[in-house]
């Protein structure tokens, strides 16, 4: 969670924000469902089944989403930065503009 007393509150370059988004997670041949819990441009928080294993910090993975904001499913590229059981943390590596300005307008409530 990102609240004062967290260290990772200090360490994000940006904001994140609470959601519920089904995400379709893309690792090399291994493809599975998560909800993202947390988003904003840099990132997001993912959880995903109790009986995955745990993916390796600094995997690089793909993402699907959809946006509420948006009228077509966003694909982002990601890395793993943080894991604990079943909670995935990814810094977003690859967004398009209009998925930047997307999760912009999706988060705009929040601010």
């Amino acid at each position: 969670m990102t609240t004062p007393d967290n260290p990772l509150y200090t360490r994000r370059q940006y904001q994140r924000y609470p959601c519920a988004l089904p995400v379709k997670v893309i690792a090399d041949a291994d493809i599975f469902d998560g909800t993202a819990v947390n988003i904003g441009i840099g990132g997001m928080l993912i959880i995903t089944d109790n009986s995955r294993p745990p993916i390796a910090l600094e995997t690089n993975l793909k993402l699907r989403f959809r946006l509420p904001s948006l009228p077509y499913d966003t694909e982002a590229e990601c890395c793993v930065r943080w894991g604990n059981g079943n909670a995935i943390g990814v810094q977003f590596t690859g967004l398009e503009a209009k998925d930047v300005l997307g999760i912009r307008q999706f988060t705009d409530d929040w601010q």
